[in-house]
């Protein structure tokens, strides 16, 4: 039978193992309202993309706009009436410098007028506020991205700090994987990770786990972010290669070469003209590469990558 063949070479390999993992968004906000009352608008639909700045929610505003009138026209009357003490001051600071009224009624037109200061500054920084509440009422998004969730509803009341919607910020992706406690021994942080989602490749780099294992399944959630993830959306499956062990010296052969028997790897090498099959075991994978270990397996042996599924042990073979 015709089948094609490859040296065994030997190189250094890490082992591997696979696990599944999800893919999540690193910042999401539940965003919150800053002033209390009724909603009057909602300015998105949910999966909709919002940019920064963006108003998601308006409120009523007509309570506290007529608020804000009465506390402007205190602030202008308490602008009248400090005018009004400082020209007084004036005339009487002139009698003053004649010595025409006492000092005490010099101080206490002097005093007044510095009151009535203060309390033009206190009803300004009361109006100032009022302004802020009312502008407050139109909440906006945090930043831009994806909208996850509508919290709220037209003619709701909303509390302060009660949550409006929740945004995803999908520009920034990151994976979470839950794996046994000994794998973290050959984790660091920036060590690039090997992440599979959406039946495509990507590079990940270690960030940190969290130090609070699960209790039943023994095991920690490891954080990794993706460094393109564009097109990945929260909660798909993410298969992620983890490093299970310290680096081998070992034998490699093509990933073609390894096929099922039996329920076992094997590899069939090339012998004098015929396939001979032998168990293996896998120790790890090198890019396009396996690490294997069998004692009847020597370097720079031929091995069978195409034609393998189709022949069995003793087969003659050409190639």
């Amino acid at each position: 039978m015709l089948v094609e063949v490859s040296q065994i070479t030997r190189g250094t390999v890490e082992p591997m193992v696979k696990l599944v993992g999800s893919i999540s968004y690193t910042r999401v906000s539940r965003v919150a309202a800053e002033v209390a009352g009724i909603v009057k608008t909602i300015h998105f639909t949910v999966g909709s993309r919002v940019k920064v700045g963006q108003p998601l929610v308006t409120l009523r505003s007509d309570l506290l706009e007529a608020r804000l009138a009465g506390f402007r026209a205190n602030y202008r009357q308490s602008l009248l009436e400090l005018e009004r003490a400082d020209k007084d001051l004036q005339r009487i600071k002139a009698l003053y410098a004649d010595k025409s009224i006492s000092e005490s009624l010099y101080d206490e037109n002097y005093y007044r007028v510095l009151a009535q200061k203060k309390r033009v500054i206190s009803l300004k920084a009361i109006l100032d506020y009022q302004q802020l509440q009312i502008k407050k009422t139109q909440i906006n998004a945090p930043f831009s991205g994806l909208i996850q969730a509508k919290l709220t509803e037209q003619g709701e009341w909303v509390d302060i700090g009660g949550q409006i919607a929740a945004v995803a910020d999908d520009k920034d992706i990151e994976v979470e994987v839950d794996v046994p406690g000994h794998l973290l021994n050959f984790l660091y942080p920036g060590r690039q990770i090997s992440v599979r989602s959406g039946g495509k490749d990507y590079t990940s780099l270690f960030v940190h786990f969290i130090p609070q294992g699960d209790v039943t399944t023994r095991t920690f959630t490891v954080k990794l972010k993706l460094e393109q993830g564009k097109d990945l959306i929260a909660g798909m499956q993410a298969l992620v290669s983890l490093p299970s062990g310290s680096k081998l010296n070992s034998q490699l052969v093509p990933r073609d070469a390894v096929i099922r028997q039996f329920g076992k790897p094997v590899v069939f090498l090339a012998v004098d003209g015929r396939a001979k099959m032998v168990t293996v075991q896998i120790l790890g994978y090198k890019g396009l590469l396996v690490a294997i270990e069998a004692p009847e397996i020597a370097d720079f042996q031929q091995v069978i990558t195409r034609g393998n599924e189709r022949i069995h042990d003793g087969q003659a073979i050409r190639f």
